[in-house]
């Protein structure tokens, strides 16, 4: 799920949902090899699937002693595969690292998708979360939520950088040949997933030295992440941060336009927090998608200047 559960249920006139024997094949998008694995935590209490992304090369001989970097996306299943991504809406990372990997631009790396935890209850004919994403809300927002509705207060996401680094990394480093420490890390994260990868390079940045956040969801806690990012000492290394245009736009709210310059406005400002960091300032990359929707069509856009960012020489 790319959008907030509850800025969703604004944008979305749901379908009626077609019976089983209506609803079309959908036919797999994805490119190269994917592996699944499941995860039981014992932070969550719940059980959800990695979906491991290799590299061009990773099978060959020559590479049997070869170990990769690792990309995490959070909301994995709208990574790799349009049939079970949130609204068939796909990320499109397994294409775009295969293009930059195999011309050279990026060096291979190991992209793990981490399914959210309103994915795991599965989706509708739509594509829609069946819980409306509420699941997913309280994973991923370290904060309270009160700027929509329906409110999101009984939040934990302020225990998922734990997951990732107990859980996550270890089931990951245990089945391939992955590299571990801050510096073979990268986070990828949007809208609420995005609100924790910046938490997480705010609170926790010897985990990733590199991070792409897309359109972070600043408005929980009342701005309490933008608060959070005033005279930082240290941040990953490289942050990539992106935003568009019009991500309001479709809400159907009077003041569309206001919300969507305020947006783009408040991660102005974050960009510049960051890059004021006294303790070896990051390298920051601010990107303003014009006419760029909150989809997740856009945020792929927007991928590939992200990875020759954060990983380019």
């Amino acid at each position: 799920m790319r959008i907030p559960a509850s800025l969703a249920s604004l944008l979305l006139v749901l379908s009626p949902v077609l019976a089983p024997a209506q609803t079309p094949a959908c036919k797999p998008t994805i490119t190269g090899h994917v592996e699944t694995i499941s995860l039981a935590s014992t932070t969550f209490h719940n059980t959800r699937n990695l979906y491991i992304w290799l590299p061009p090369g990773y099978g060959d001989a020559a590479n049997a002693q070869k170990k990769y970097p690792v990309l995490y996306i959070l909301d994995g299943d709208s990574a790799f595969d349009a049939c079970g991504a949130f609204l068939h809406d796909e990320l499109h990372a397994d294409e775009t690292l295969t293009e930059l990997i195999t011309a050279g631009k990026i060096p291979p790396v190991i992209a793990v998708g981490i399914q959210n935890a309103s994915d795991i209850l599965g989706h509708d004919a739509n594509g829609q979360n069946i819980d409306g994403g509420r699941a997913r809300s309280r994973e991923y927002l370290p904060y309270p939520d009160d700027a929509l509705q329906p409110v999101t207060n009984d939040v934990i996401g302020q225990q998922f950088p734990g997951f990732l680094e107990r859980e996550v990394m270890p089931a990951v480093t245990s089945h391939f040949r992955a590299l571990t420490g801050a510096q073979n890390s990268a986070l990828w994260g949007d809208s609420y997933a995005g609100a924790q990868a910046l938490y997480i390079a705010l609170h926790r940045p010897d985990l990733f030295d590199r991070v792409i956040i897309e359109s972070p969801s600043i408005q929980a806690g009342n701005g309490q992440l933008l608060r959070d990012s005033v005279s930082l000492v240290q941040t990953p290394g490289h942050i990539a941060l992106g935003v568009g245009t019009e991500e309001a736009a479709g809400a159907h709210l009077p003041n569309e336009k206001e919300i969507s310059a305020a947006v783009v406005r408040l991660d102005r400002t974050l960009a510049a927090n960051l890059q004021a960091a006294a303790y070896m300032p990051p390298k920051v990359q601010f990107t303003v998608g014009e006419g760029a929707h909150h989809t997740t069509s856009d945020f792929g856009k927007r991928l590939a200047a992200g990875l020759l960012f954060i990983y380019g020489k």
